[in-house]
């Protein structure tokens, strides 16, 4: 077996696509050395040449309107024909100084720059400057000598070196100019030959996918949605490369432990079955304690409560201070033990379910806690504050004992030194109210932020303040219940300042699932 049949899919893949990426980084590298190359050349053209062309040829305009100007000057003597000869004497220096830089480094170039510099010089030294000089002087023979055979031979030179310089240039100027465009076609025909490359090569991942990827992923997928209908028993084929061939084999090993898994799942289904009906009937039991305890238990001690009052009163005078205590305590553990139960069948019901949920004005509910506690509220000489409260959704019973139970404490705990007074204020944040409630009562010490909440806790004596110890607890289910939380914070001022969340919307129920597994 070759070293190319053992190559697993993915290396093959990696260097075939390594060898492309390493045609097409050479690709580039003559891409961009002939943009370079191209872009060089115009740079040359642009920069040099075509300016150097330009200036030559003005050059050889500058001196033939020199001449011109001479000659005119030396037939009519007129000053005013002079001036394009002192214009353009001014050009034909700039246009020397500026070639000379053009055509710095070319020796070839400014060996015919420095002919056409010498006919220039000699036409000034032997035609210009005479003929002015004499004009000047008021001589006869300018005219003459600016139009005599030797003049005319002396300006000629000048037209054939200044010809011939920029025959040169436009040489030069031209080979820039192919230079570029050769350039140029090297960038177009590397482009080609690439894209050739990437076409041939796109085919020939096509291909090679197809038949090594592409054909057993379609049968391993075909095995696999069979095994996904449900057929547990169909064994999966491991064919194709070694990658396919693996992934084939971890397939494989998962429907088998999915299949041992299945039947764990169904006898775990059965036991959940039973558990379901043993709990339905432990919650059918709970509610008959329910109403016993409703019923049966507070109808005892209601009458041990009415006969304990009727004895005391009718036998009051037959009986000693000690026995109408011992009536007293008897007549006192009965409502209190009746409290109790209330108190315990209220808490038992609290989050049975979300179908009493609507949304609730919690302003509101206060008025209706307020109601309820009118005269507590009253004989304690309270005030409550409150800001506007918004609407939640919830369980309106609920949501008002909340309120009744947290202001009812406020009016219970509240401080002999100072008159009381209760705010009650709500701020909305991105998810949920923020809802405060603050008293300026005897408060709480902070270590006991988390006792006050559980169940029959108290933190004072039951003859210094009446309760069950249930009413925080019961405050803190009712909350949770609506998907908030509620805590005891801690403030500088005297009192207690209690903070609970509620959601701003309802968060959907958990539908209630099948006992038989999806298909």
């Amino acid at each position: 077996m070759t070293d190319g049949a053992r190559w697993s899919l993915r290396t093959r893949v990696t260097r075939s696509i390594i060898g492309v990426l390493l045609l097409l980084m050479g690709l580039v590298a003559i891409v961009s050395f002939a943009i370079y190359q191209a872009k060089s050349a115009g740079d040359d053209l642009v920069e040099q040449w075509d300016p150097a062309y330009t200036v030559s040829q003005n050059l050889l305009t500058a001196m033939v309107n020199e001449e011109t100007g001479v000659r005119g000057y030396a037939l009519a003597q007129d000053p005013a024909l002079l001036e394009p000869y002192t214009l353009y004497r001014g050009l034909e220096d700039d246009a020397q100084v500026a070639l000379s830089g053009y055509l710095a480094g070319y020796p070839e170039l400014l060996d015919a720059y420095d002919a056409q510099s010498a006919a220039i010089d000699t036409w000034h030294e032997t035609v210009g400057d005479p003929v002015l000089a004499e004009v000047r002087a008021g001589g006869t023979e300018a005219a003459a000598t600016a139009s005599s055979p030797e003049a005319k031979a002396t300006f000629d030179r000048v037209r054939v070196t200044s010809a011939e310089l920029t025959g040169a240039i436009g040489d030069r100027r031209a080979a820039t100019a192919d230079a570029r465009e050769r350039a140029f076609a090297v960038v177009w025909v590397t482009v080609g030959f690439g894209a050739l490359v990437l076409l041939l090569t796109g085919l020939g991942l096509a291909r090679g996918l197809r038949r090594q990827v592409l054909v057993p992923v379609s049968g391993l997928v075909d095995q696999t949605r069979q095994v996904a209908d449900g057929d547990l028993t169909r064994e999966i084929a491991q064919d194709g490369p070694r990658e396919l061939a693996d992934l084939a084999a971890d397939v494989e090993q998962m429907r088998a432990r999915l299949a041992s898994q299945l039947e764990s799942v169904e006898r775990a289904r059965l036991r959940l079955q039973q558990r379901s009906a043993e709990l339905a009937r432990s919650n059918a039991d709970l509610e008959q304690f329910a109403y016993v305890a409703s019923h049966d238990l507070s109808e005892p001690l209601r009458k041990v409560t009415s006969f304990s009052q009727l004895l005391e009163r009718q036998y009051r005078d037959q009986l000693d201070d000690r026995a109408r205590q011992y009536l007293a305590f008897m007549v006192d553990g009965a409502k209190r033990m009746q409290a109790l139960i209330r108190d315990l069948l209220e808490f038992s019901r609290v989050g049975r379910t979300h179908e009493h949920f609507e949304p609730v004005d919690l302003g509101r509910a206060l008025d209706r806690a307020l109601d309820h506690l009118d005269d507590p509220i009253a004989g304690a000489g309270a005030v409550v504050e409150r800001d506007p409260l918004p609407t939640v959704p919830g369980d309106p019973a609920l949501l008002t004992a909340l309120l009744q139970n947290l202001i009812g404490n406020a009016v219970k705990y509240r401080s002999p030194e100072r008159p009381l007074v209760v705010r009650v204020g709500a701020v909305r944040q991105p998810d949920d109210w923020l809802l405060t409630i603050d008293d300026n009562g005897i408060g709480i010490d902070p270590e006991y932020a988390e006792r006050i909440f559980v169940i029959f806790q108290r933190l004072h004596l039951r003859d210094e303040y009446d309760g069950t110890g249930i009413g925080l607890a019961l405050c803190r289910r009712i909350v949770d219940f609506h998907g908030g939380r509620i805590w005891f914070d801690d403030k500088d001022e005297p009192g207690a300042r209690f903070r609970l969340t509620l959601p701003v919307t309802q968060a959907p129920v958990d539908a209630l699932e099948s006992d038989e597994p999806a298909p």
